[in-house]
């Protein structure tokens, strides 16, 4: 018998047929003799719908009523879910908000970080024989607030519960099959990757790779919580993502992402959250920021390119080859930032998809070496 935290995003649970057709398969799985946790997010966009309404309220929400808003919408799914488990094996799920399974937070509305699971409920729960279905990216402050997780936060919640209850796995579902070499809407060559380590799965989350959250993997990273990463269409686990899984490849991955802004440095004004300091080609300090977290700092569009691996700094040929191809397209390089992991390429203007795949396909094709 194992313990098994299942993670279900919100286009897994978009609809009553979707929770259905889960909600059989979890019972399923309950049924082979495992003890399940499930933890949901909120059905399709509901909490971008929720955002939406309250800016037309407010320019600037208040972030303690927006949390006590948008965590609405993942009571929603645990409710659906559990009725729906209750619909096939009467009494077996029982639904949690976050605060009710003691998920403790700091008091950051809309981006809380975790630092507790007290869990007690959970246990009694699965010693009872039953499904806990619980509410991912919400929790409760230490002052006894509503808040939430940030984007992606159903994940850190489903790592956290993971590691509180000892877990043997944390499988997370989405509408991806696992962990690939890129994005497969870029470059449709992508090859799914079997295993990731923590380290290189962590520099793809922060390089702007959707499939698992950074603060999820690092959370993992820490407690040793072993992440399977698979499709919720067809509930098959693609990669693992734990410690053993020590990559010797040189060369893991490549993540492009657009959504940056390219900001001035000011020694005076306090950095954003997830900013990057690097220099650029003309020598300058410059702040390179997510737009999400830009908030009012002026600045100018950019994308990055990183290239994700053991020593991939040091792979000059390769290297030299995603220069040429970015220099041959026409596309200025504003600053080059590279760590032991990771080769990342600040970009002035987006690139085409058939060029992100053609870059791709030169490092990670049949002839790649």
């Amino acid at each position: 018998m194992a313990l098994v935290v299942q993670k279900y995003g919100g286009s897994s649970v978009a609809t009553p047929e979707q929770i259905r057709a889960l909600a059989r398969r979890i019972v399923a799985r309950h049924d082979q003799g495992n003890q399940i946790v499930t933890v949901v997010s909120a059905m399709g966009k509901t909490t971008d719908s929720l955002v939406a309404q309250a800016r037309t309220l407010a320019e600037h929400p208040d972030p303690r009523e927006m949390d006590m808003l948008v965590s609405t919408g993942e009571r929603i799914s645990i409710a659906m879910m559990s009725i729906a488990i209750n619909g096939i094996r009467p009494g077996l799920a029982v639904s949690f908000t976050g605060s009710q399974i003691g998920l403790i937070t700091d008091c950051n509305h809309g981006d809380a970080r975790v630092l507790e699971v007290r869990g007690d409920r959970l246990r009694q729960t699965l010693d009872q024989g039953k499904i806990p279905v619980v509410a991912g990216f919400q929790g409760v402050s230490t002052t006894r607030e509503i808040t939430t997780l940030g984007r992606g936060g159903s994940d850190t919640t489903a790592v956290a519960v993971a590691a509180a209850l000892g877990a043997d796995v944390c499988e997370i579902y989405s509408d991806v099959d696992g962990v690939y070499t890129s994005d497969p809407q870029l470059a449709p060559a992508a090859r799914r990757l079997d295993t990731v380590d923590y380290d290189t799965m962590l520099e793809m989350s922060a390089a702007g790779a959707k499939v698992l959250k950074d603060d999820a993997v690092e959370y993992a990273r820490r407690l040793g919580v072993r992440i399977a990463a698979g499709s919720s269409g067809s509930g098959q686990i693609g990669t693992i993502v734990c410690n053993e899984c020590l990559n010797r490849d040189t060369l893991q991955a490549m993540v492009y992402y657009e959504r940056l802004r390219w900001v001035a440095y000011d020694a005076g004004v306090p950095l954003p959250a997830d900013c990057r300091l690097c220099q650029s080609i003309d020598g300058r300090t410059v702040v390179v920021v997510d737009a999400k977290y830009a908030g009012g700092m002026e600045g100018v569009p950019c994308c990055s390119l990183s290239l994700i691996g053991s020593r991939v700094a040091a792979q000059k040929e390769r290297v030299d080859t995603v220069l040429d191809m970015l220099e041959r397209a026409g596309n200025r390089v504003l600053a080059i930032s590279s760590t032991v992991l990771k080769y990342e390429i600040f970009l002035e203007d987006p690139l085409p998809q058939p060029l992100v795949a053609a870059i791709h396909d030169v490092l990670f094709g049949a002839d790649a070496t």
